[in-house]
């Protein structure tokens, strides 16, 4: 049965999700891809692939999809935008997005959106004050984030949409994560297991952060991408040029640019 958390519980929840987000700052890791995703017949298509995640701060992380040495999907997130490289046929297409553009729920890019999966792994920052729903259940917590905010300074965004967050272990880090739009209508909810620590370049092995080594997202009508994450690294460099559009753009050479607003643009 759920019972009102307290403010002393939340402080020290936002403390370790926060802590953990930090030493998690330059994050990568690598594993298998099982992406289940309706193509334009609305018939439901299987793809297995390889992945490499890189995280480079709390707005800036990157995704690449390939299978036998090959690239086919490859997406970053830098700020006010992301972006995806189609790179599966013969000719590559990009598309650019504002963070805060209704797309970012929709489309054939809906399961592999960064900003959407920093979120659904669980990695979002949990704010000072306690949100209105803020409840023990068992052993955990459940609550929403109802707007999520990230990245500091100048580099402050804002994620459009709520976050339903279920929390076991705080150390942990979120267990599952529901996100929803501004209409409360479902974009997608993860299941976040098979918890383990992470390396971390410079930190003894007793302050390593932990991350779920498995990650499986679902959507509506049986749409599903299951990751596993094989050997993660924190502490380590990461390349600026993973999270710059320009040099992405003449590394590829798309043939098509297509790009999508924000909400206050459109």
């Amino acid at each position: 049965m759920a019972r009102p958390g307290t403010a002393s519980e939340w402080a020290e929840l936002a403390r370790t999700q926060n802590h953990r987000l930090q030493l998690l700052d330059l994050f990568t890791t690598a594993g298998t891809i099982t992406i289940d995703m309706r193509d334009d017949e609305d018939r439901l298509q299987r793809e297995q692939a390889d992945h490499r995640i890189w995280r480079g701060g709390a707005s800036k992380s990157a995704i690449k999809i390939s299978k036998l040495g090959s690239t086919l999907v490859s997406a970053a997130w830098n700020g006010p935008r992301w972006w995806i490289f189609d790179e599966s046929g013969d000719e590559v297409t990009l598309q650019v997005r504002s963070i805060d553009a209704r797309s970012t729920a929709r489309g054939t890019d809906r399961l592999l959106a960064p900003p959407i999966l920093m979120a659904m792994i669980g990695l979002v920052p949990f704010p000072a004050t306690a949100p209105e729903d803020f409840v023990g259940v068992g052993d955990g917590f459940r609550f929403t984030l109802r707007g999520i905010e990230v990245g500091d300074g100048g580099e402050r965004v804002f994620f459009p949409g709520n976050a339903e967050i279920l929390v076991r272990r705080p150390l942990d880090g979120p267990a599952s994560v529901r996100l929803r739009d501004e209409s409360g209508a479902e974009v997608a909810w993860s299941e976040l297991t098979r918890v383990d620590s992470v390396d971390r370049i410079g930190s003894p092995p007793g302050a390593w952060p932990r991350v779920p080594h498995r990650i499986e997202i679902h959507r509506d009508r049986g749409e599903r991408l299951v990751m596993s994450l094989d050997a993660p690294l924190a502490g380590g460099r990461i390349s600026d040029r993973l999270f710059d559009l320009d040099v992405q753009i003449e590394r590829s050479n798309p043939v098509r640019i297509d790009e999508i607003r924000g909400l206050e643009e459109e």
